[in-house]
């Protein structure tokens, strides 16, 4: 999974969903004077408002679905989640984390059948054999 840093660049025009409601009056105002959503926090503290803005996320698997763009909703900490529910039954970190909001990676993978072919390369010339 290749993911991007949200500092700098890769804006665009989307407002993305406020998923943590922030009514601090240090919060960066969003919607009003000291506010981002409405609301108590669902997570962790105030001032996480989040998300931030849209990012790309590649997998490179043999599970991936193949050609496929999934728009589901996701940031940087579905691939903790995504680790948490297979390697860890499940069981989140906690301390005010995001993974207990983050959306599921499994769109991005097909698991009936891999669709993987070897990448065999000439040791001399390092082409690919054929």
């Amino acid at each position: 999974m290749l993911t991007y840093d949200d500092s700098d660049g890769w804006y665009d025009q989307a407002m993305p969903p406020i998923v943590n409601p922030s009514a601090d009056p240090a919060t960066d105002a969003l919607n009003g004077t000291g506010i981002c959503g409405h609301g108590t926090p669902l997570v962790g503290h105030q001032d996480r408002c989040g998300y931030g803005p849209r990012l790309p996320l590649l997998l490179i698997s043999p599970y991936a679905r193949r050609n496929a763009v999934d728009g589901s909703l996701t940031d940087q900490t579905s691939v903790l989640r995504f680790i948490e529910d297979n390697w860890l039954g499940g069981e989140r970190i906690g301390h005010g984390s995001f993974d207990t909001l983050a959306g599921s990676l499994s769109g991005l993978f097909d698991w009936t059948v891999p669709q993987f072919t070897p990448l065999i390369l000439n040791p001399d010339t390092g082409e690919p054999r054929r």
